[in-house]
């Protein structure tokens, strides 16, 4: 008899780096990284994982772009805002910025902080996915 696993959603999989803002910090170099990684480019495969939450001290906006044509199931939304977010001089990655009514009062260098948000919802009865979003720090 086949034994037949069952389907786990890559969303449920990854809910660690999601819900918790978790990168690694290379053991041999320093350097760190989210998503995490399996090999560095050091080479070495021995990680830390650190929470970018609370082990970060600033979140820098370095550039962002203003979506008003935005995919299909995202109309509510509209427009999207999507930052590139400096980590402490160390990393940068893309995210969604949220809580702003007026995307021409943005300012590139100013800091942002994490806030825990729905990013998606599937369907009507699906999956509501949460996940971290950058708004501008007062």
């Amino acid at each position: 008899m086949v034994e037949q696993k069952l389907s786990v959603p890559k969303y449920w999989r990854n809910i660690p780096k999601y819900y918790r803002l978790e990168g690694v910090v290379c053991r041999r170099c320093g350097k760190l990284y989210y998503p995490p990684r399996i090999v560095c480019a050091c080479g070495s495969r021995e990680f830390e994982k650190i929470s970018l939450i609370n082990n970060v001290r600033k979140f820098t906006l370095s550039n962002y772009t203003v979506l008003y044509q935005v995919p299909i199931g995202y109309e509510k939304s509209k427009p999207i805002i999507i930052g590139l977010i400096n980590i402490d001089g160390k990393l940068n990655i893309l995210s969604q910025l949220t809580d702003i009514i007026d995307p021409s009062k943005i300012e590139i260098g100013k800091d942002v902080e994490p806030v825990f948000r729905v990013v998606k919802k599937d369907g009507i009865f699906g999956i509501i996915c949460y996940g971290y979003k950058f708004r501008l720090k007062e």
